[in-house]
């Protein structure tokens, strides 16, 4: 069972991406904000992460920049509200697999998953 990393700081965002996630056969694990999301990916070793923008401590685009710098392979899929696109590209330059504006539709969200987890397949 694969396994994704849903980092949110909103506890209602989480359930609500959890569940889209569940729906597809993954299995979950949470964290509320970009230190907590670093540290679960060094020990939980998730194969996709869903990943919000604006939270406290360190912010989607400070992990996306981690991420790059420490090489990673996981396809992560940006969950935002930000709709700019100065701020899509620059996900997208950092390595980000796809950008998903909130509210996401649940099939858009879970054809992103099935995507970004067939890298991982092949």
């Amino acid at each position: 069972m694969e396994k994704i990393l849903i980092v949110d700081d909103s506890v209602f965002q989480l359930k609500i991406l959890s569940n889209n996630a569940k729906e597809v056969g993954c299995q979950v694990i949470t964290a509320q904000n970009g230190h907590q999301a670093l540290q679960k990916i060094a020990d939980e070793k998730p194969d996709c992460i869903l990943l919000d923008l604006l939270m406290p401590d360190k912010n989607g685009i400070e992990v996306l920049e981690d991420l790059q710098a420490l090489e990673n392979k996981i396809p992560v899929i940006v969950v935002s509200a930000d709709i700019q696109e100065s701020v899509r590209s620059r996900c997208l330059e950092l390595g980000a697999f796809d950008f998903i504006n909130k509210p996401p539709k649940k099939n858009r969200l879970q054809e992103a998953i099935h995507r970004a987890l067939s890298l991982i397949r092949a």
